[in-house]
């Protein structure tokens, strides 16, 4: 069954990849503003909750629970922070290559933390997925030489792999949907904080206001389209291993160049021409992970 919740998450994934990277290239004053303006979407999500919660089973977990969900919320928030300075720097669809990452790291810190052993051929899919993303970083080098955004998105990753596996404890010791909200109120307290108390952030965010008010619809719909990846992926690691979970999202990439690609013909102002860049090259790196995918699988 976590199968399903890993596959279906990608493609809202790879959405909001694409229309982070155009807020951040012609709306933000700076990436960072995009984990505040995440943050308050979010939040103003959150106020449609008073009419669900009568559906909704309250057990409260332990309080070290509530404590562990809220800080796999911090560690989310803060590496979309490292996240949105590397959209800055590179395309979309590289940026979401980078993020496989995370599955080369997962089995590494569930094996050393967490005793998980892996089958053979899954050892050997990740390879695959990690080759085809070295792929990707060197088709990135070869333009600009932007190191800096490999670097970035290498500690994205760590982080998420922390945020993973304190996911995958609270889920066991707690009711899921109550520790995802938790989670995700986690999220909103560490991205509104900057705004609270550093009057610098204040100021910069003040003055992007201007830009931001006319786009607020943007916003919500693109922190739905957030949720909804994070509770599908959060999902998938409730049910099954964190480190297949997190594999099953390398194809990610191929639905963001697919995308993107749509986008230059049919919305060209959210498309990015970056994204033409090698693109045959980049769509057989695709298939070469899906391969990868389909061998976890």
């Amino acid at each position: 069954m976590w199968l399903y919740y890993a596959l279906i998450g990608p493609p809202f994934w790879a959405l909001v990849n694409i229309l982070d990277s155009h807020c951040v290239g012609n709306v933000f004053d700076r990436p960072w503003v995009g984990v505040i303006t995440g943050s308050l979407a979010t939040a103003v999500i959150f106020l449609a909750f008073p009419f669900i919660l009568p559906f909704i089973e309250w057990q409260f977990p332990h309080w070290r629970i509530i404590a562990l969900s809220i800080v796999a919320g911090g560690l989310i928030q803060l590496s979309q922070a490292f996240y949105f300075q590397a959209l800055e720097r590179t395309e979309a669809g590289i940026v979401a290559a980078y993020e496989n990452f995370t599955p080369t790291l997962m089995p590494l810190a569930s094996y050393f933390l967490m005793g998980e052993v892996l089958e053979p051929w899954h050892y050997i899919a990740i390879g695959v997925l990690v080759v085809a993303s070295l792929c990707f970083c060197l088709i990135d080098i070869s333009r600009d030489g932007k190191w800096d955004s490999i670097l970035l998105m290498m500690v994205t990753s760590s982080l998420q792999v922390a945020a993973i596996l304190i996911e995958k404890y609270v889920f066991e010791h707690g009711d899921f949907i109550i520790c995802f909200l938790l989670i995700i109120s986690g999220v909103v307290l560490s991205g509104v904080l900057p705004l609270l108390f550093s009057s610098n952030v204040r100021k910069i965010f003040i003055g992007n206001i201007p830009k931001l008010k006319p786009l607020t619809g943007l916003f919500i719909g693109l922190e739905c389209a957030n949720l909804v990846a994070l509770y599908l992926s959060q999902k998938a690691v409730d049910l099954g291993s964190p480190a297949l979970s997190a594999a099953m999202e390398t194809t990610v990439p191929g639905y963001t160049f697919l995308i993107t690609v749509a986008l230059l013909y049919f919305k060209h102002h959210y498309g990015d021409e970056d994204a033409k860049y090698r693109l045959r090259t980049k769509l057989i790196l695709v298939a070469i992970m899906s391969v990868g995918v389909a061998q976890i699988a």
